[in-house]
């Protein structure tokens, strides 16, 4: 009997959730500062209030793993995008620091909507038998880039922000809808427990290591989006120009890297990757922080954002397996991401205080090294 929807239909359609996704993120970022400048938000109370959408996504993240593996995936994703959608929604209707934090609880859904893209990427590999997640996270690289892009055009024309915000809140409400049919994967099934023995409530160790492996990434990842444009104009002294290039780097090193990551791994193998990723990132990190020019800082910079962007795909892709597609597994080293860029910026701060800028980066570095250990211990065949 013929598959009804084949599988590069389904793969595209995993694409585009993961590129959805990632428009939302884009949108979010650029016009944090416009929502910020509108409620007269210090730096301290803007840091509150994203600490605590952080953790409203973590317990999201949480909620939907044991969903996901109750109901499926399909509710899961449909209320994540449709939750994503309403919190854009009633951004533009904000008008007091009170009413921000309740609409950021409501942001807790992404996590839905994250955990979801994850897994669906997961079970896309399992049943076709090919390493797609580098792809699908380029997919989300290029629609953050595309949201960023977008709103600031409409912000160029006119277009205030929160109409920017009801448009990307509209479409995202619209795509919900569409999930209820869309083609998904289906996951391949995992190995039948024995007879007699009780599911274990522990997850594998292959799944702590790659919680380690997303952890270290994202951490570092954090470090850079706050404190590479410090770095290279206040101690470097480059001009704004130069910054910008070597931020915009990371971010579009970010989507090549994961697209010759997906390449790499068919020649070289998982392991092979991720730990070349960490040792790589490592040498860049050393570079930007023993670099005597601005220039040699920024190109050490883009080389962390090309080394480090497959190491998250690539752990989801192991997590898959070695779970057997478990909603709990993926949100564990999920939410281990979003602790990441929770804790990463005030402690890489609190470094950088105590020693300094370059040496906090050289922290960085030995975190990436770890990376390079914790990957090859990690076998990618085993559960």
């Amino acid at each position: 009997m013929p598959v009804p929807f084949p599988l590069p239909a389904r793969f595209l359609g995993v694409l585009l959730l993961f590129g959805a996704m990632g428009a939302h993120v884009g949108v979010w970022a650029l016009l944090l500062a416009d929502l910020s400048r509108r409620l007269g938000l210090s730096p301290t109370s803007l840091g509150l209030a994203l600490a605590l959408q952080s953790l409203c996504g973590v317990a999201g993240l949480l909620a939907a793993g044991r969903a996901a593996d109750r109901l499926g995936r399909r509710p899961v994703l449909v209320a994540g995008i449709a939750g994503t959608g309403s919190y854009l929604l009633l951004l533009p209707l904000v008008e007091s620091y009170a009413s921000l934090l309740a609409v950021l609880v409501l942001s807790g859904t992404v996590g839905f909507y994250d955990l979801a893209c994850n897994l669906l990427g997961g079970d896309y590999e399992r049943r076709s038998g090919r390493r797609a997640m580098n792809l699908f996270h380029a997919g989300f690289s290029g629609g953050a880039g595309l949201g960023a892009l977008g709103s600031g055009l409409a912000l160029g024309a006119g277009a205030g922000y929160g109409g920017v915000y009801a448009a990307a809140g509209a479409a995202l409400l619209a795509l919900a809808l569409a999930a209820l049919r869309l083609p998904l994967p289906g996951g391949a099934p995992g190995p039948a427990p024995a007879a007699g023995e009780k599911p274990s409530g522990r997850l594998p160790a292959a799944v702590l290591a790659c919680a380690a492996l997303v952890f270290l990434c994202f951490a570092t990842d954090a470090a850079l989006e706050g404190y590479s444009s410090l770095y290279l104009r206040g101690v470097l002294g480059s001009g704004a120009a130069l910054a910008g290039a070597g931020i915009a780097g990371l971010y579009l090193a970010g989507a090549l890297g994961r697209l010759l990551g997906a390449a790499a791994v068919v020649r070289l193998g998982e392991r092979r990757v991720l730990a070349g990723a960490g040792l790589l990132a490592a040498a860049g990190l050393a570079a930007a922080a023993l670099a005597g020019s601005p220039a040699r800082a920024a190109l050490g910079l883009v080389l962390v954002g090309v080394a480090l962007s497959p190491v998250a795909p690539l752990a989801f892709s192991l997590t898959a397996r070695a779970s057997s597609g478990s909603g709990r597994a993926v949100a564990a080293v999920t939410a281990a991401g979003y602790v990441a860029f929770t804790a990463s910026p005030p402690l890489f701060g609190a470094a950088a205080g105590a020693f300094s800028l370059r040496a906090a980066f050289l922290l960085l570095a030995l975190l990436c090294s770890a990376i390079a250990l914790i990957s090859w211990k990690i076998h990618p065949g085993t559960r």
